[in-house]
């Protein structure tokens, strides 16, 4: 393995602050109600002023929208529906019958009240609107109330406001960070109180999400974005250096990865990113995700896929002679991009997959955003005198080994009232 370039700083010292912050704030709010989530709202994101959106200003969001954004949100809305809807098909009640007189069902039924947090921040993401809301919408979700921070007293962003509004969605709270996460959680204020919150965020809505995970479902939690892309000398340098960037940009904690099996492809890759980040607009941002955590290693395509399976990135993109066949060989990714024309860029924005992925190795035990987040296995059994009669002693046996003499007792009433008969 050679090195091309190394990341200079592989350490987050963010995480135990955010914690404690967001600690702090729920406590806050838990313990004070509305009038503290008011007043973290005016201190943080400079905003006052009511904390539902209207529905006129959705209305006016989605009619002021540029005619062409307007087109590209819908094409994007099309696409994500397609694939999620296709996603519940896989779904279906089941019932079966497992040994005589004994039938075991298995339903799928949808949360009932979901919060789908749409980041607002550096970048206003109205991509993730689309992310977070089609999946649940798919799964059946009667209510979906859509969470995004204010920008100072301009409150939320009219894309986003409008998109949402293209979406449907009618219920939109004018909150973010780690009080939005309280607020949706809990139940303050005119704030119904959901089930389960959905979408990335800040590491202040992580640590929050992660805090309040059992009083409430999440999706998961979302750290840094992360790029891993593994090529070989079919690959184009530039098209390599605008892919990393691509990732670089999102954020200065953003980790962007190239490992690949031509030394000349990897040293030009290298050329043509030091271009890329005096040229591109979001350079800065992109240039010190780069400085702190990017690299190109070369190694043979072999060694990079050990690499991926142990690193199991949120992106994952293949950029090789044959990635059908190398997909097969990578068992750890959120999401896989496969061959020269299919960047991460198409599946953030258009493509129909689900940009809402696992970070930092977590995809090597969980998946995405998609339509069977918001579904519930709910499983149920069905004994008839002859299966309860078959099950009993056996079960008996069980249970009071486990010393649980009501469980045996329970059983043996079954078992009794079926030899009587």
């Amino acid at each position: 393995m050679i090195y091309f370039k190394k990341p200079e700083n592989t350490e987050n010292n963010i995480s135990n602050y955010a914690r404690n912050k967001a600690s702090e704030i729920i406590q806050r709010i838990r313990n004070e109600g509305e009038s503290a989530l008011m007043e973290i709202s005016h201190s943080l994101d400079g905003y006052e002023g009511d904390l539902r959106v209207s529905e006129e200003d959705i209305l006016t969001a989605m009619n002021s929208m540029d005619e062409e954004l307007r087109h590209s949100i819908r094409k994007a809305i099309d696409n994500v529906r397609a694939f999620h809807h296709n996603q519940r098909l896989l779904f279906r009640n089941q019932e079966w019958e497992i040994g005589p007189g004994i039938r075991a069902g298995l339903r799928f039924l949808p949360v009932q009240n979901v919060a789908v947090y749409i980041p607002g921040g550096r970048y206003p993401l109205p991509s993730s609107a689309i992310m977070g809301i089609i999946p649940a919408q798919e799964a059946g979700v009667k209510r979906i109330v859509a969470v995004t921070p204010p920008s100072g007293q301009n409150g939320i962003n009219p894309v986003i406001l409008g998109t949402a509004g293209l979406l449907g969605i009618r219920e939109i709270w004018k909150i973010g960070g780690a009080q939005a996460i309280a607020a949706l959680a809990l139940g303050i204020g005119d704030i119904e109180k959901v089930d389960m919150i959905v979408g990335p965020g800040n590491a202040f809505v992580t640590e929050a999400k992660r805090i309040l995970y059992g009083e409430i479902g999440i999706d998961g939690l979302a750290g840094p974005s992360e790029i891993l892309i593994i090529a070989d000398q079919h690959a184009s340098p530039l098209r390599l250096a605008a892919d990393l960037m691509a990732q670089a940009e999102h954020d200065p904690m953003a980790k962007s990865t190239l490992i690949c099996s031509d030394k000349v492809i990897a040293e030009n890759t290298l050329s043509h990113v030091n271009d890329l980040i005096k040229e591109l607009p979001t350079g800065e941002i992109a240039g010190s995700s780069w400085k702190n955590n990017g690299s190109i290693t070369y190694a043979p395509l072999h060694e990079a896929i050990e690499m991926a399976n142990r690193m199991a990135p949120e992106h994952l993109q293949l950029y090789v002679k044959d990635p059908a066949e190398m997909l097969e060989r990578c068992n750890a990714y959120g999401a896989a991009f496969l061959g020269e024309s299919t960047c991460v860029p198409f599946g953030d924005y258009i493509a129909g997959t689900n940009h809402t992925l696992p970070t930092e190795g977590r995809a090597k035990f969980c998946g995405g955003l998609w339509t069977g987040t918001f579904l519930r296995p709910l499983t149920h059994l069905k004994l008839n005198k002859e299966g309860a009669c078959s099950l009993a002693p056996q079960g008996i046996r069980i249970a009071s080994t486990e010393g649980l003499s009501a469980h045996a007792r329970s059983m043996k009433l079954r078992e009794e009232c079926g030899n009587n008969e």
